[in-house]
């Protein structure tokens, strides 16, 4: 987990896969997978690595190779290469449209370039075809978060919630969120869920309110 401008986010890079994006000071969103996921390679896509170069020519010998476009974007997203991931996932998708984890991951690519309304969009597709993913949820409240798009925000966290009654994550951002429009009561119900889940996170949203946030 990686603390972006005070908000909390999972990063598929930090945590390869394992566990992933945000909004003005103090948000976490989310890691993109939190099963880990075979790797696509480890290597450096612009050193000429043997696994770049099959994937590359897999998709310009097959364009309709879903499985490699999707390999390919992995890699490019462990190397850093967001804009690239983002274009490779988008070629996953249209081959499989229905794809919600490939909607997720092009979500925090677009999220890791500062584009928070492609991430929206991207990240509502992951939603629509995987409704029960609270990850999900959680990171479409935080590039909600950027837009300025408060009461979106809210209900998209309270959705991660109800997926999760013990994210952590969604909790912080949800009574955070709740602290920017001005109910600090409702951000205050949310410390005390999140004292029985995990005192850390519960104590940053504690010292946020304390603040006057």
């Amino acid at each position: 987990m990686k603390k972006t401008n005070g908000i909390f986010i999972f990063r598929p890079a930090a945590c390869l896969f394992l566990c992933i994006l945000a909004l003005s000071v103090f948000f976490l969103p989310a890691c993109s997978r939190e099963k880990e996921q075979p790797k696509a390679g480890v290597a450096n896509p612009n050193s000429g690595d043997a696994v770049y170069l099959r994937l590359k020519k897999q998709t310009e010998q097959n364009p309709k190779d879903s499985s490699a476009w999707y390999a390919l974007a992995d890699l490019y997203y462990q190397n850093n290469l967001y804009d690239r991931a983002a274009e490779a996932y988008k070629k996953v998708v249209e081959l499989r449209p229905s794809d919600g984890y490939s909607w997720l991951k092009m979500g925090v690519s677009y999220d890791r370039q500062n584009k928070p309304k492609e991430a929206v969009a991207a990240y509502e597709k992951a939603v629509k075809y995987m409704p029960s993913y609270a990850v999900a949820y959680n990171n479409l409240g935080v590039a909600y978060g950027k837009l300025g798009e408060s009461a979106k925000q809210i209900t998209a966290f309270k959705k991660a919630v109800r997926l999760r009654k013990g994210y952590a994550t969604a909790r912080y951002n949800l009574g955070y969120a709740y602290l920017k429009t001005g109910d600090k009561k409702a951000a205050l119900e949310q410390y005390k869920a999140l004292k029985d889940i995990d005192e850390g996170i519960a104590g940053a949203l504690m010292e946020q309110i304390k603040g006057g946030a």
